[in-house]
């Protein structure tokens, strides 16, 4: 098969990278990764046997890359996580988290949302 788009790295962006171009036009995607498949990775360290220098790495290295061992926790905020904030505007960076929480949704992430009582959280920290 001829592919149009070769995407080298199945982390969260070369996933998000496949299904917006996929989704968007009538090009043939394939993404590659190093990695062992989502259900062959097994790291060593988790086990309690400490790092072993797997190469690849079976935490980094995969479908998902890092993200697949994570605990599946989102930052659904413009205050924290990263500097986007100085290359576009708080509305374009408002709509762009709640376009990805959408593709999240989609494909069954759970819908509610956790840190929202603000000042319980507070009270709880003094």
């Amino acid at each position: 098969m001829k592919y149009d788009v070769i995407i080298v790295g199945a982390g969260p962006a070369g996933i998000f990278s496949a299904l917006e171009i996929v989704e968007n036009s009538d090009l043939n995607v394939l993404l590659l990764d190093k990695g062992p498949d989502i259900d062959k990775r097994r790291c060593p360290a988790s086990r309690g046997f400490g790092c072993v220098n797997c190469e690849p790495c079976n935490l980094l290295s995969g479908w998902g890359g890092a993200g697949a061992f994570s605990d599946g926790k989102l930052t659904l905020s413009t205050e924290v996580g990263g500097w986007l904030n100085q290359y576009i505007s708080e509305k374009q960076l408002v709509e762009l988290l709640d376009y990805v929480d959408s593709i999240y949704l989609k494909y069954g992430a759970p819908p509610h949302v956790y840190g929202e009582q603000v000042e319980k959280i507070e009270e709880i920290e003094k």
